[in-house]
This record gives C-alpha cells, sequence and structure tokens, in this order.
C-alpha cells in the first residue's frame, strides 16, 4: 500500500538527518550540518563483442565523494576546528619547517593520520520523533576538500564551509549505529 493511502507508513523526510564525525575538543558536528549528500555507487563494466552482438559484464565498483555542509561558527571555530584536521591527517606547514631549518619534522599527509583525524564519519536519518530509522557508516574516511561560502557585503546569510569525505566504502544499517 502506498505511503499516502497508509497513515502507519511514513516516507523517509530529507530534513530528519543528523551527520558526525571528530572534531577537535569533542565539538559535535550535529548541530552545525545543513545540508549531506548521501553515499551513491557506480558499477564498472566490461564489454565482450562476438558474432556481431555485444555482452556486458558487471566491473569495480567505485563510491562517490559525500559532500557535508556545514554552519561556519564563531565558537567553536569552525575554520580553526577543519585546520586541526588537516593537521591531524599528518601536515605539517612550511612555516613550521622553516622555522627550526630541519626537515626532520616535515611530514605529507596519510590515509591512516587522515582517516584517524575524522574517525567514523556517520550520516544518521531520523524519523518524527527523532529516532534513527537508518545510519550510512563512511568506512576508511578522510577530508578530501574543504571549501568556505564566500563573502558578500550585499548579503546576510550565514557563512557555511563544505566538507568533501572521501572513502573506501559505504554501509547502510537500519536503525542506530554507534560509531
Amino acid at each position: 500500500m502506498a505511503f499516502w493511502n497508509n497513515i502507519n507508513v511514513e516516507p523517509k523526510r530529507t530534513h530528519r538527518f543528523l551527520v558526525q564525525f571528530n572534531l577537535p575538543n569533542g565539538t559535535s558536528t550535529q548541530i552545525y550540518a545543513r545540508t549531506a549528500t548521501k553515499p551513491a555507487f557506480e558499477i564498472g563494466q566490461t564489454d565482450h563483442k562476438f558474432l556481431g552482438q555485444t555482452y556486458y559484464y558487471p566491473g569495480s565498483i567505485t563510491w562517490t565523494d559525500v559532500t557535508l555542509q556545514f554552519v561556519n561558527s564563531l565558537d567553536p571555530d569552525m575554520d580553526d576546528q577543519l585546520m586541526s584536521i588537516l593537521v591531524g591527517s599528518g601536515w605539517v606547514s612550511p612555516n613550521d619547517v622553516s622555522q627550526t631549518r630541519n626537515v626532520d619534522n616535515a611530514g605529507t599527509i596519510n590515509k591512516f593520520d587522515s582517516a584517524s583525524a575524522v574517525g567514523s564519519v556517520l550520516i544518521k536519518e531520523l524519523n518524527g520523533d527523532g529516532a534513527t530509522v537508518g545510519t550510512y557508516l563512511l568506512n576508511n574516511a578522510w577530508v578530501k576538500q574543504i571549501s568556505y561560502s564566500t563573502l558578500d557585503y550585499g548579503s546576510e546569510d550565514l557563512m557555511t564551509v563544505d566538507v568533501v569525505f572521501r572513502y573506501d566504502w559505504a554501509q547502510y544499517y537500519r536503525g542506530e549505529r554507534r560509531a
């Protein structure tokens, strides 16, 4: 029976969600989220031509990036929080290397530190009562890109920041899934 004919059946709604990943000092990401793309995938293909006919076979799966948009807050300072994730990913500022005049403390971003800096990335879908009805877990997620909103004297909009996550694969769990 369709959801519009049965009051016991309710569709999922786009405005009922929470996102969660690590920010320094235990800052919650949940109250700052504005939008989130859900994990998506594409299955590659290979073809085989035989006697004038083409046959297709599924190939490997590729997961697409997930973009989360947050309000860029003053307290906690979201810019500072996100820079801490960059440093936690293994990045060392050229200024820090130059001040010591020693390349021994130079570092590079690596997957272990990058995934550890954000921890588990969860996208939780909620029902009308606020209960979690489904959870996406991004496995081995790391921050691929951070983009800040444009400054504009002619606007009174809230400043935002888009955080793009790359991950190896996603899992979906019915109901609650804890990190």
